[in-house]
């Protein structure tokens, strides 16, 4: 590796505090334009100082790194937050950080405001689904510390109703319930911040949701029951819309009941 090699990835890595790097990002730190900031990573890239995670988004590779060596970011998260942002960690991805679950994911959960095609993508050796939410769903998210940097975590309420919105992001009904039951254990829990929130939200499908769901799981906790009770609209809807049988209707809820849910807790 030349001289001047070894003082660009220098330069890219003082610029790249988690080790990923931009081309907007490279171009300030380099002081050249974004087109010939692109063509000196691509560059790079081909020559195996750096490793291509998308486009315009490059891993800094450590200059003891063997060659032809898969390279693979330390920390998902941190990934996450530089491919997609803006952006959150959500969904079960969240509920496994705030101890909502023990379930075990593969994929991490980001949700997403950027343009970002497909709802699968695998990034540096980490494999990560996408959900897209508006640019307004993406601000005042808490922030949690991952190796030194800042990451945007859901918090537990958030989790909920976002998943209880949609369930696909719990990883279907029967783990958003096991979620639930747990949130209704743990010293944090916190049922008016959950309807306030969920009052802010104003989805249908969440009142829904949540009445039926607290009823069953929460039944010591009537007022979030009877909070959704109070402002369900109009229509009927799936328990889990992604289970293709109806099950039985709940008039009370205007919810067709197609995954049992039981107050017990779950066997695993």
């Amino acid at each position: 590796m030349s001289m001047t090699d070894r003082e660009f990835i220098a330069k890219l890595s003082r610029a790249a505090s988690t080790g990923i790097i931009a081309v907007t990002g490279a171009a300030d730190a380099l002081g050249l334009s974004s087109r010939a900031a692109a063509l000196k990573l691509a560059a790079m890239a081909r020559r195996g100082w750096l490793r291509r995670a998308r486009r315009g988004l490059y891993l800094i590779l450590p200059l003891e790194a063997e060659p032809g060596r898969p390279a693979v970011a330390e920390d998902p998260w941190l990934v996450a937050r530089e491919a997609f942002s803006p952006c959150y960690i959500g969904g079960w991805s969240a509920a496994e950080h705030l101890g909502l679950t023990e379930q075990l994911f593969r994929s991490t959960l980001v949700m997403t405001a950027a343009p970002v095609r497909g709802r699968t993508i695998t990034l540096l050796g980490h494999e990560y689904r996408l959900f897209r939410v508006p640019q307004a769903q993406v601000t005042d998210i808490p922030l949690v510390w991952r190796g030194g940097q800042q990451i945007a975590v859901s918090d537990r309420e958030r989790t909920l109703l976002d998943c209880l919105q949609h369930p696909m992001l719990a990883g279907g009904i029967r783990h958003l319930a096991d979620m639930m039951r747990e949130y209704g254990q743990i010293p944090e829990r916190n049922f008016p911040k959950l309807v306030a929130e969920a009052q802010q939200r104003d989805s249908g499908a969440v009142w829904k949701r949540l009445g039926y769901l607290a009823e069953v799981l929460w039944p010591e906790e009537s007022g979030v029951a009877e909070a959704a009770q109070t402002r369900l609209s109009a229509g009927n809807i799936k328990l889990d819309p992604d289970v293709r049988t109806k099950g039985r209707l709940s008039r009370r809820w205007r919810l067709w009941i197609n995954i049992p849910v039981s107050s017990e807790m779950a066997q695993t």
